[in-house]
């Protein structure tokens, strides 16, 4: 059969099942299940989860498991503590002089957490803080010129592991997986902290 006409026919059977999906969705399904074609069996050492959604949320952990090894190999000799210490750094230099409340919670952090760690930084001259104009209680965050050069030093360093994991990857593949993970990231990056007080069947049961 044409390829082509494979392809119509295939999209007229996804269109049937599928009335209020566009292309895009159609574009996804179609690579999805080519990719079905492919073995797990090699994946966890043949331990493989009953259903899909464990299956990602297994190796999207997994992944960032063995990244945080290899930061943890990076970080040796460098001028940060933790790798929080980063994301708290990038988080300020692209927020531009946030809150600290609001650098704590863009980086996924526990208050008292990211508290301990701005205040570790700017004891070492990291980060400077001012009053904020429009609340006195709250603090405005900057970069000192000693943590915009850390920065950049953990930009070059870190930038080099994401190259080594997904070397082997195609790029339009990657492309997909940002395209399909990221709407579960920009949900829950908003839910969080609302959901920590919460029991898991409040959660879930709200969760519509």
């Amino acid at each position: 059969m044409n390829k082509i006409v494979e392809l119509v026919n295939s999209y007229a059977e996804f269109e049937d099942s599928h009335p209020d999906s566009d292309i895009a969705d159609f574009c996804r399904y179609y690579l999805a299940s080519g990719r079905k074609k492919e073995t797990l069996d090699n994946l966890f050492d043949g331990e493989i989860p009953p259903r899909p959604d464990i299956i990602i949320t297994k190796l999207v952990d997994r992944i960032a498991r063995i990244h945080r090894i290899y930061i943890d190999i990076a970080m040796r000799g460098m001028k940060i503590q933790h790798f929080e210490e980063f994301s708290l750094l990038s988080a300020i230099a692209n927020l531009k002089t946030p809150r600290k409340t609001e650098v704590i919670y863009h980086t996924i952090n526990e208050l008292s957490t990211g508290l301990n760690l701005l205040d570790s930084m700017k004891k070492r001259g990291y980060i400077s803080e001012r009053e904020d104009p429009e609340d006195k209680r709250s603090k405005r965050l900057s970069l000192t010129p000693k943590g915009k050069k850390i920065l950049e030093g953990c930009y070059e360093r870190f930038g080099k592991i994401p190259g080594m994991l997904f070397k082997d990857m195609k790029e339009e593949d990657i492309q997909l997986c940002i395209q399909l993970l990221k709407n579960v990231d920009l949900k829950f990056s908003k839910l969080w902290q609302h959901d920590k007080g919460k029991s898991l069947e409040e959660i879930i049961k709200t969760d519509k």
